[in-house]
């Protein structure tokens, strides 16, 4: 009898450590990024790792290089390999809705970081808040000079961003435009986020235009370095007003020495802190201690957070760029 129950005991025993071992498993995540190709995704990467690994979770991570049908694979291999949430950044936003059902089909949790999946009932979305971006980079260059000729070569046709961000800079140009005193001379959509759509497009600005341009809007420090180049050429560099996002090394420099007007840092510290927050807690089945909006990815309603980016000008690098340990001193003065 006494072995019987002691025969019990130890089965109660074994089994309370296979539960507690269970619940101490480590949450699996992967990240499905697109492309290392601008100095900003590495940093996203870094950030998200590093928060990940400090929230105890086990990483998948694999680069896309920009082909799409590669990250589509790639998804489903991390899928097959116990992934429990994937985190994305889409090379298409039109066509990666095949990672999000099949990700469903298998119970994984999909979070679209810094670009919309459309098409598909995405689970969740993080961002910097691009309407406010394209509002802040419209409104500091008005500030300086209210009136004149504007253009705006704005970011990639394939991502929602560059829609929201001509959505911001047209809510504080368009009552400049209706008084007369800005004209919009130039107003594109790119291929891509490349230095090459930015000077192919700052050729056609010219070319359509013969007159003097006051400022240029684009959709990043990218699509501005291709516009650099053309400024430079042209003799306009520190002329012409230019505005762009992502607080590269190179464009943060390029406003000190006074060539680019003004940059966005844009939040990537926090995003990928909320990404890592979220994504362990759906892989734990813990309670979700955030704030939500909704966006609208043409076939659901996503769960969303959109964090505010901070202006860059030339007074205050020391206080946003510097002080958020984004680029060092040191670095900025080599």
């Amino acid at each position: 009898m006494k072995s019987y129950r002691f025969l019990i005991i130890l089965m109660i025993i074994g089994s309370f450590i296979q539960i507690s071992g269970c619940t101490h498993e480590k949450p699996k995540v992967g990240i499905l990024m697109h492309s290392y190709e601008n100095a900003r995704w590495t940093k996203d990467k870094d950030y998200l790792i590093d928060n990940l690994t400090k929230a105890g979770a086990e990483i998948m991570l694999e680069v896309a290089d920009n082909d799409q049908q590669k990250q589509i694979e790639q998804a489903q291999s991390m899928i097959k390999n116990g992934a429990q949430v994937l985190i994305v950044v889409p090379i298409n936003q039109d066509k990666a809705a095949p990672i999000v059902e099949m990700a469903h089909e298998a119970n994984v949790k999909v979070i679209a970081y810094d670009r919309l999946i459309n098409g598909c009932k995405l689970d969740y979305y993080i961002t910097a808040n691009s309407t406010h971006i394209g509002e802040l980079q419209a409104a500091y260059l008005t500030s300086l000079k209210p009136k004149g000729k504007y253009a705006l070569i704005c970011g990639s046709k394939y991502d929602d961003n560059s829609m929201k961000l001509f959505l911001g800079q047209m809510n504080i140009l368009q009552p400049f435009m209706e008084k007369g005193d800005i004209q919009l001379v130039y107003s594109e959509f790119t291929e891509d986020w490349s230095p090459a759509e930015g000077a192919l497009h700052a050729n056609r600005l010219f070319d359509q235009n013969q007159d003097s341009i006051t400022a240029i809007i684009t959709g990043s420090d990218a699509i501005a370095d291709g516009v650099l180049t053309i400024l430079k050429e042209k003799g306009l560099d520190g002329k012409v007003m230019l505005a762009a996002q992502d607080a590269e090394l190179d464009n943060v420099k390029a406003i000190i020495s006074g060539v680019q007007t003004c940059d966005i840092l844009k939040p990537l510290k926090e995003m990928a802190s909320t990404t890592a927050l979220l994504a362990v807690s759906l892989a734990l089945e813990k309670p979700i201690k955030l704030k939500f909006s909704n966006e609208s990815n043409g076939k659901a309603l996503v769960k969303s957070i959109l964090i505010d980016a901070t202006v860059v000008n030339r007074n205050n690098i020391e206080n946003t760029v510097i002080a958020s340990g984004f680029h060092s001193a040191a670095d900025l003065n080599k």
